[in-house]
């Protein structure tokens, strides 16, 4: 019997949590895993230091080069470490112009962590369409200006500021089970260590009552991908024969109206609203036309 598409959705999306996280001995001694997977970042928002990650998270790993002492110089000069940031921006921007959003519905492990919340009995609410705009500042302020140009000492590296600041994924996989490991002893429980749990308690609290709140609203991954996505080769059609009943924004969880943003940056490709049409209007597309016809 062939899975639905949604069910094979989630059996991915398992099994990219379970293989991006086979360092299972980190969580009996609180070790972090230095080994040459390190190098590889999932595509998706999942920590570097968790204690189980055998990949690399890729907002980290573009923050740690564009905070490095002296980057700038040598991204213009050639070094051959601030060009990582050239082959690590390569692979996100190579998803999202194949694919969009794809990761973001099928492989990161915190965007099924917020679909699974989400199921949780509760009032529902909606988030505003406007507020989508946010994670394009996150991702030009916390994840490109602060860590290339704030320096807390002359001269030295910077900060990666999304994943000190706000990133929630590092404060639930990684923060939260470090500190729990040594009791703080290693790691300062001080106003930032505070700060960040407040942070990720809101993302859960309104991942609960609404659709993927932080991917679209926070995300700098989200807005890179979603950016790309809008010229990518792997899209979404609708046809004439859609009746435009608002059935596959009832399903989105995106909140997306398909038949009016067929090209949308925040779609995430999870294939919803293709088995929710009642007139198999909606379809994966390659290549072919990707804006509906007017009605």
């Amino acid at each position: 019997m062939m899975l639905s598409r949604e069910r094979t959705r989630r059996l991915v999306q398992f099994a990219s949590l379970l293989l991006s996280n086979l360092y299972f001995k980190g969580w009996l001694d609180g070790s972090i895993f230095t080994g040459r997977t390190k190098i590889f970042p999932i595509p998706g928002l999942h920590c570097y230091s968790c204690p189980s990650s055998v990949l690399a998270c890729p907002v980290g790993s573009l923050q740690n080069i564009i905070s490095s002492e002296g980057f700038l110089g040598g991204l213009s000069s050639g070094r051959a470490d601030a060009l990582v940031i050239l082959g690590i921006l390569g692979i996100l921007l190579a998803l999202g112009f194949l694919a969009g959003r794809f990761a973001c519905g099928w492989i990161c492990p915190f965007g099924l962590l917020q679909d699974l919340l989400y199921r949780i009995p509760t009032p529902k609410f909606t988030v505003p369409a406007t507020w989508r705009n946010a994670k394009y500042a996150i991702l030009l302020l916390f994840v490109i200006y602060l860590p290339m140009f704030v320096r807390r000492v002359p001269g030295a590296g910077g900060d990666p500021w999304f994943c000190k600041v706000i990133c929630p994924s590092g404060t639930l996989t990684a923060g939260i089970p470090l500190v729990a490991y040594d009791g703080g002893e290693t790691f300062q429980l001080g106003f930032l260590f505070s700060w960040k749990v407040a942070v990720l308690l809101v993302i859960l609290v309104w991942s609960v009552t609404s659709r993927r709140p932080f991917c679209r609203t926070i995300c700098p991954l989200g807005a890179l991908w979603g950016l790309a996505g809008k010229i990518s080769v792997f899209g979404m059609r609708v046809d004439d024969s859609c009746v435009r009943c608002g059935k596959c924004r009832t399903v989105c969880p995106v909140d997306i109206a398909i038949f009016e943003e067929p090209n949308s940056a925040e779609c995430i490709r999870c294939g919803r609203c293709i088995d929710a049409c009642p007139v198999n209007a909606i379809h994966h597309d390659t290549g072919g036309e990707k804006v509906a016809r007017g009605r």
